[in-house]
Formats: structure tokens, C-alpha cells, sequence
């Protein structure tokens, strides 16, 4: 026992016997009961003291801490069609069994595909293959010990990070085991495609895609682009030990509304082993969505002639010049008004507007009626000063709506507009903000309202010399067109409000990537979670069905179909509750990633391993890989020491005892007539 903390106790049983004498027998009468009273009393009070001095003593605890050695086994199909899957299995089973390793490590055994789960078997059926998420979630998970993770993959990764790059601190070393076939075959592949996912009706679209070739000696192929069935393209390209890649760029022209297959194939070489990555299919949507612009004002500008040239660089969409005195018949056909410069001769296009729908964007400027303005538009309210101002833009980089990251605004000249504080009484996305005099405003210049009824406002006339600008600056109208054309088809997308939606694909690659996702809203369409959803999937040319419920995520409910086998699918999702459904059809393609690879990718293990103070091995050096981390000093178990402050007495036993000895003095003092 600590000198200190009997020097304590000493003091407080000093006090505690001081005022006891002094209480008891210093001047007092003395009794029978004086003694017995006395020690009760010396009880209590040198509890309470030792509880207020609240001794403490220290005590020190050693464990031995070994290093973890996590057994991190690739669980994809690739390892079983490299041969790879007997070499896995044995080796993690030498490793478990071996009694010194035991001895000298925590044993932990993983299994991983596309996320990391318990090794509790292998099945090597994964269809996706992330080894970098793997290793960083085990070096997060562990990251207070020393880690020796032992990896068994064949290198082959089709999703995340590429982990070859990734750096682990001293505590985690890593010793990839190269399993699989590591011969190099002569191999040509089709590598990255690059295919919008929608096109329009009319228009051309582009097309690239990657041929790839590994193999030491010169060698030719045909490679060939199928749309439905019908070759469209064909090239023959030469390879060489210094040439694997080739880039085909080509473009096409979607002439029919639908879905469109797209195959595209490279022939196979002489005495090619495997084919199955010779050709890939990727699907393309055809939609026809011509869109008809009205152009409404009542005065001749620049701006309209400017306006009307860049919508139509854009085949699906058309311009018509309009007066506000148009008729209804001509104003029911347009899909997305243009109001330039409003003045209370639009009354009655506003009223088409109101009774039709369709989105609106307003050019407002110095020959702009404000209070008319302000008497149709609920949303926007400004001073009206009748002073004329010139407006630089200055862009907003945070607008997201859609990409605007080409159009920079570089040098925009300013637009003519009229002075007034500016206020907008609902959400908006602001895609510039004004510039007066050299001072940046955040009052918005140019703006997107977030309602039901899609709207932008642009504060200012005089958008020609924009345009002018824009071809200033890169020799082409193309930036500010194509800005301008996003806009538009945002503002025409005016899809009616349903309070059941959908969200999937028309084809999948394969089954991992397929899902189904659906929103539920209720009579005043806000979200409903507490939505009972179920999802009905019925196969297509088979005698598949099955019914299941959709589980909430976020706001969204979602049905994942991975373990759904190729081929075509209908579907119904139905809100049981309402009785409200919606039906849709789909397809997963027979591709399977895992079948690209023809041999282990054992030198970016071994830089993995070099990265990681580790080194790689093959499956014939498992008696070198155990005895390299039996032997490997950097892995002896490491002696730690705990420091535990507690209590010299437990506060309950004194506080215990303290009543004890109060309740007995009370009980003698009251029965024998001294209180």
C-alpha cells in the first residue's frame, strides 16, 4: 500500500478520535454509555472523512497482444475458371491448422467479392471483384493492432479503386498468395465503350469503343458494329507488342423511335482461348422528343433572331415566331413559352399558360411591364424605379440542376436591364448572379424556379451579344447553344405529378446491377414511407414468378434482382394499401465479367505487396509463406500494460456502514433518555 494513502488514513483516524474525546469525555459527564456511544460516533465521522478524502490506488495488469493474421479469401468466379478454387481452400486450411501460427497470431478469416463478408465457406460465385474496398475496410476495422493480411486472389479486379496504388500504415503488411493460372495467353477483348445512353429521332449519335490486345507478337483483327442485328460499321485494325489499344470512333443515325441493341464484336485470333470477351452489347434509347418553342413579344430585337438560331441548332426542337395577339389554336402547340419582355398586351397568352401548363421562361428587360409582370407571376416581385441599368453575370459554379460546367461566361458583356431590388418568394437555383458597378450582388440575375410548374427568369435584354461572346471566345456558338438547349429541355419536361413512380433500367448487363426502385406519395404528393409496396416479377418465356415486398431506403423503395438469371422480365409494383399499381418490362443480358480475364495479375500484387512491407507468393511456396511469418520478428506478440485507478473502499460499504452506526447511536440515545 502506498505510503501517501496510509499517511491519509492516519489523518483522518486522528480527526475522527480528536472530536470524538473532545465531544465524549472533555468537559462532559461520563456514563456507561459514554464508550459504546463514543465508538459509534469515531465510526461515522472517520467514514465520512476517508469519503471525502476518496483514497485511490493504482494497479497495473500485463497481457500479451498478439498481431491479427487475416486470412482474405477472393470469393469470385473468376478464381474457379482460373483453377484457382483447390489452391484457395488448401492453403486457408494449412494456415488455420498450423499450431505455431496459431501460437503467434489472432487468427481472423474474411472472404470477399464485391464487399467483405465472414469466411464462413466458399462458394467462388461472386459476380464482382473489389479488392481495394476489402483491404481498406480491414485496415479501418483493425486499425489499434499490428494486421499480417494474407490475400488469396488472382489480381483480377472489376470494380472499385485500383488497389495496386493503395498505401497502408506500419501496422497492416500485406502478402498476396497468386492463385489461378498465371500463363499469358495471346487475348484480344473488347475494352471501354462509350455510348450515350438516349438518343433523339433523326439525329446522329457517337460511338467509341476499345480493342484490346495482350500477346508478344504482331497480329490483325475485323472489328465489327452490329445495331439490331444489321452490321453498320466495320474496320480491320493491326496490333502489335507496343500497340494493345485501339480506339474506333464512328457515329450513327438513329432512324426509328425504341430500344436499339448494340453489339459489338472483335474476331476471335487463331487459337484464342477465351472468346467470351471478344464482344459486348450495350442498348440505346431512341426517343422522339421534338419540342416546339413559342417565341412571344411584342417588339423587334436582336435577342429574338439570336434566340430563334440557337434553339435550332437542335433538329428536335422548333421555333415559332409569335404576337401576343397569337390565337389559341396557334398557342395550344407550343410545349415551352418564351416570353420576351412581357407587357399587359401577353394577358391572354398568360391565360393559355395557366390553363394548358407547360414550362415558361421570361426574358424580362428595360421595355419589361413590372406590375403587369408582378400581377401574373405570384413568384417574383421587384422595385419599380424606371432607371435602366447595365447587368454583368457573374455564374454560380454551385448551379446543379444540369451541367453547366462548359458554359464559363468568360468576358460576358453586360445585359441591359432595369434598377430595382429584386425578391423571389419561392425556392430557386441561380445560375448567375448580378454584377452593378464593379459590386457583386447576391441578388440573381439569371435563375431557375424550383414549383410545379417549371419556370426561368433571365433579368436582362440584349442575351445576342452573349451569344456573340461565346463565338469570341471559342470560335463557335456551340457553348452558349448547347447551354441554352439544356435549359430548354429542362423546362419541357413536363411530367405530370403520379403518385406512384418507377425508377429502372430496360436491360441490364447482368443480374448484380439490376434493381427496381419506386417512390410512393400520398393525396398531397409527399412522400409516404409507411407505403406497402410489393413487387410482382414474372418471367417473360419461362414459368418464373414471385412476389415479394419492397423494403424502404431513404426515400425510395427498392427491390434488389441479383440473384435473377438472364433473361426477359415483366413486373407490376402495387401499393396495397390504395390499390394503386404501375407494370414495366425488362431484360438482363448473359455477361459476366468475370469471364475477361485469362490469367492472374500477379505483378500488381507484387507491387501491392512491395507498397505494403509484405511480399507475393504463389501457391507452390505456401511452406516459405509459413514459415516467412512464423520466423518474421515484426510479428512477435507485444507485451502491454494496463493502468487501473480504483477505489482503496467501495463509497457503498462506507455509506453502509455509516448508517449502521448512525442508526445504532440514535436507537441507545433514545431508549435510554439522552436525546
Amino acid at each position: 500500500m502506498q505510503v501517501q494513502i496510509v499517511l491519509l488514513l492516519l489523518l483522518a483516524f486522528v480527526i475522527a478520535l480528536g472530536l470524538v474525546l473532545l465531544q465524549y469525555f472533555y468537559r462532559s459527564k461520563r456514563t456507561k454509555l459514554s464508550g459504546v456511544l463514543a465508538f459509534l460516533r469515531f465510526v461515522t465521522l472517520f467514514c465520512a472523512i476517508v469519503l471525502l478524502i476518496n483514497l485511490k490506488f493504482s494497479k497495473k495488469e500485463y497481457e500479451l497482444e498478439n498481431a491479427n493474421l487475416i486470412v482474405l479469401a477472393d470469393n469470385s468466379s473468376s478464381i474457379q475458371k482460373l483453377n484457382g478454387h483447390d489452391q484457395v481452400r488448401n492453403i486457408a486450411a494449412d494456415i488455420a491448422a498450423n499450431p505455431k501460427l496459431n501460437e503467434k497470431f489472432s487468427l481472423k478469416q474474411f472472404r470477399f467479392g464485391a464487399a467483405l463478408e465472414d469466411l464462413d465457406s466458399l462458394s467462388f460465385t461472386a459476380k464482382r471483384t473489389n479488392i481495394s474496398k476489402s483491404l481498406e475496410t480491414l485496415d479501418e476495422t483493425f486499425a489499434n493492432t499490428q494486421n499480417v493480411i494474407v490475400l488469396f486472389t488472382d489480381g483480377n479486379q472489376t470494380v472499385g479503386e485500383d488497389f495496386e496504388f493503395q498505401r497502408f500504415g506500419n501496422n497492416t503488411t500485406v502478402f498476396p498468395v497468386v492463385v489461378g493460372d498465371t500463363t499469358s495467353y495471346s487475348d484480344i477483348a473488347m475494352g471501354q465503350i462509350n455510348v450515350n445512353r438516349y438518343a433523339f429521332v433523326g439525329n446522329t449519335f457517337p460511338i467509341e469503343a476499345e480493342v484490346l490486345y495482350s500477346g508478344e507478337v504482331p497480329v490483325s483483327t475485323t472489328f465489327q458494329l452490329f445495331l439490331e442485328g444489321e452490321p453498320v460499321y466495320r474496320e480491320t485494325l493491326e496490333f502489335a507488342r507496343n500497340e494493345r489499344v485501339k480506339t474506333i470512333s464512328t457515329f450513327l443515325e438513329a432512324e426509328s423511335t425504341g430500344i436499339k441493341i448494340l453489339e459489338f464484336r472483335a474476331s476471335q485470333l487463331e487459337n484464342e482461348k477465351n472468346t467470351i470477351n471478344n464482344k459486348q452489347q450495350r442498348f440505346l434509347e431512341v426517343i422522339d422528343e421534338k419540342t416546339t418553342i413559342g417565341i412571344v413579344s411584342s417588339i423587334k430585337h436582336p435577342d429574338i433572331g439570336a434566340l430563334k438560331e440557337a434553339i435550332e441548332t437542335n433538329k428536335q426542337r422548333s421555333v415559332r415566331l409569335l404576337t401576343p395577339n397569337a390565337t389559341s389554336e396557334e398557342l395550344d402547340d407550343i410545349d415551352v413559352f418564351l416570353l420576351y419582355q412581357p407587357n399587359r398586351s401577353f394577358s391572354s397568352v398568360y391565360d393559355v399558360i395557366e390553363r394548358k401548363g407547360g414550362g415558361v421562361f421570361t426574358i424580362a428587360g428595360p421595355e419589361t411591364d413590372w406590375y403587369f409582370l408582378q400581377s401574373r407571376s405570384q413568384s417574383i416581385s421587384k422595385e419599380v424605379v424606371g432607371q435602366e441599368e447595365v447587368i454583368f453575370p457573374v455564374k454560380n459554379e454551385a448551379f446543379d440542376l444540369f451541367d453547366t460546367s462548359d458554359f464559363t461566361m468568360l468576358e460576358y458583356p453586360p445585359l441591359s436591364g432595369e434598377l430595382g431590388d429584386i425578391e423571389v418568394f419561392t425556392s430557386t437555383k441561380v445560375i448567375a448572379y448580378q454584377q452593378i458597378r464593379g459590386v457583386t450582388l447576391q441578388t440573381p440575375l439569371f435563375f431557375v424556379l424550383e414549383e410545379e410548374r417549371k419556370q426561368a427568369f433571365l433579368l436582362g435584354a440584349d442575351v445576342w451579344k452573349w451569344r456573340a461572346q461565346s463565338f469570341r471566345n471559342l470560335g463557335s456558338f456551340e457553348t452558349f447553344d448547347t447551354f441554352f438547349g439544356k435549359l430548354l429541355l429542362y423546362l419541357s419536361d413536363s411530367e405530370q405529378k403520379e403518385r406512384l413512380r418507377l425508377n429502372y433500367e430496360n436491360r441490364y448487363d447482368n443480374s448484380t446491377a439490376a434493381r427496381i426502385a419506386a417512390s410512393f406519395f400520398d393525396n398531397t404528393y409527399v412522400f409516404d414511407p409507411d407505403a406497402a409496396l410489393k413487387l410482382k416479377i414474372i418471367g417473360a418465356n419461362t414459368n418464373f414468378e414471385r412476389e415479394e415486398p419492397m423494403l424502404l431506403r431513404g426515400n425510395q423503395f427498392v427491390s434488389d434482382l441479383g440473384d435473377l438469371e438472364p433473361g426477359e422480365y415483366t413486373f407490376t409494383v402495387k401499393e396495397t394499401k390504395e390499390n394503386i399499381s404501375k407494370s414495366g418490362s425488362f431484360s438482363i443480358l448473359d455477361f459476366d465479367l468475370e469471364d475477361q480475364f485469362l490469367a492472374a495479375n500477379d505483378d500488381k500484387l507484387e507491387r501491392l505487396a512491395e507498397a505494403n512491407g509484405g511480399q507475393h507468393y504463389y501457391p507452390a511456396q505456401t511452406g516459405e509463406l509459413l514459415t516467412d511469418l512464423i520466423a518474421d520478428e515484426r510479428f512477435t506478440p507485444i507485451q502491454k500494460s494496463n493502468k487501473n485507478v480504483v477505489s482503496l473502499i467501495d463509497f457503498r460499504w462506507l455509506l453502509a456502514l455509516m448508517a449502521v452506526a448512525l442508526t445504532s447511536e440514535w436507537t441507545i440515545r433514545k431508549y435510554n433518555g439522552l436525546l
